[in-house]
């Protein structure tokens, strides 16, 4: 009895097939599906799509195009900073030299001068001022000439500003106030003074 109701269980199938409707199923399928289908297939679709990309792209184009040009104008900002800051550096280092040196201050003032008078005595005072120089720094010389001979021999690059420079002076010191000098030619012979006073690294 218990052995037939067990082979009875077994031959008994585990669902009815009457209960699967396949033709439901792919129906639902097919009723979720179309609608994507249709929005893929549909021309409409692609040409929003198209508007669409091309407007973000004229939108990711229009942000490179700024990011670019800001780009420009902040190394322009940045080189115009560093510039300002270089000339700022110099200036304090020219006014540092300046009033490290007071005497040579004092020559570039006199050059300065509206007075044609003081042009010649900043002349005057930088030949001196070279002579001291090249005594303090172990040249032997009864004159300014005979100083500038040992400095030609030390090897100054700058050795021929300085004979240009002083030769002037010795044409001023000669003549004085017939001795005819502009500002201009004034300011051109101290630079030649400078350029030998920056080598001996005393401006």
């Amino acid at each position: 009895m218990e052995q037939t109701a067990i082979q009875s269980a077994l031959d008994k199938p585990l669902f009815t097939p009457t209960y699967l409707n396949i033709e439901y199923v792919f129906g639902k399928i097919v009723s979720f599906t179309q609608p994507i289908i249709h929005f893929f297939s549909n021309p409409q679709t692609w040409s929003n799509l198209g508007i669409i990309s091309a407007l973000l792209s004229l939108i990711c184009i229009a942000i490179i195009i700024w990011s670019l040009v800001r780009m420009v104008e902040i190394q322009i900002f940045d080189k115009d900073e560093v510039n300002h800051e270089i000339h700022e550096a110099l200036l304090r280092e020219k006014e540092r030299s300046r009033n490290a040196n007071p005497r040579w201050h004092y020559i570039q003032t006199l050059v300065e001068s509206p007075n044609d008078s003081d042009w010649r005595v900043a002349i005057i005072e930088a030949d001196s001022m070279m002579e001291e120089i090249l005594r303090e720094k172990g040249l032997s010389g009864a004159s300014a000439s005979e100083l500038l001979e040992g400095a030609k021999e030390s090897g100054y690059r700058s050795i021929q500003d300085a004979w240009d420079a002083h030769l002037v002076r010795n044409q001023i010191a000669h003549t004085g106030s017939e001795f005819p000098l502009s500002q201009l030619e004034a300011r051109r012979v101290i630079k030649m003074f400078q350029n030998f006073f920056e080598e001996l690294r005393v401006v």
